[in-house]
């Protein structure tokens, strides 16, 4: 029922209702981004407390079930991959969030969103769909894609700029998850 009060009644014959998404202020777009970087840090926690249960059985089962002690470390690695996705994607969002600040403040500032919204979605593609994940980014992207299409023909380097951004990002997520979860480079 949420995503109702996002929706104006256009017109109501009968029992036809149709439904018109309102677009989201910038203050609200700046709260979902902020709420979807509080949401990963919670899955990250939780994904990180389910690599160290699996090293943990991983130990315990390697003189007993040898094979399956294997399957252990496999799926912590797999789990250790997608913590430093996700930390790559809490970068990018903490860019989005610093950019939509400068917006709010400054006011329309030209093609300064495209190359992180560019990021967004190509973080998005190669992260993959999620349940918890994509209808939160899904929804960030549906509202900067108004704001993105009035600024995109003034910049002319977005897909260089977001390369970058991607670049960082998977820099800093690589150095964090390293220091905080001793994550070795081969699993990244």
């Amino acid at each position: 029922m949420r995503f109702l009060r996002r929706l104006n009644p256009l017109k109501c014959l009968g029992s036809n209702v149709v439904f018109v998404r309102r677009k989201k202020t910038l203050p609200e777009l700046l709260a979902d981004v902020k709420i979807a970087i509080n949401k990963i840090d919670f899955w990250v926690s939780r994904i990180d407390s389910r690599v160290k249960n699996l090293e943990r059985l991983s130990l315990s089962n390697v003189g007993r079930f040898p094979y399956l002690s294997r399957e252990y470390i496999k799926e912590a690695d797999i789990n250790k991959n997608i913590i430093s996705r996700l930390i790559q994607l809490k970068i990018i969002l903490e860019i989005l969030e610093i950019r939509l600040e400068t917006v709010l403040i400054l006011g329309e500032v030209r093609g300064y969103l495209a190359p992180v919204v560019e990021a967004v979605k190509v973080l998005k593609k190669e992260i993959g769909s999620s349940i918890e994940f994509s209808p939160i980014i899904d929804e960030i992207l549906d509202s900067l894609i108004p704001i993105e299409t009035t600024e995109t023909p003034f910049i002319q380097n977005i897909t260089e700029e977001a390369n970058k951004i991607l670049s960082e990002s998977e820099s800093i997520a690589k150095q964090e998850v390293n220091k905080k979860y001793k994550v070795s480079e081969a699993s990244i």
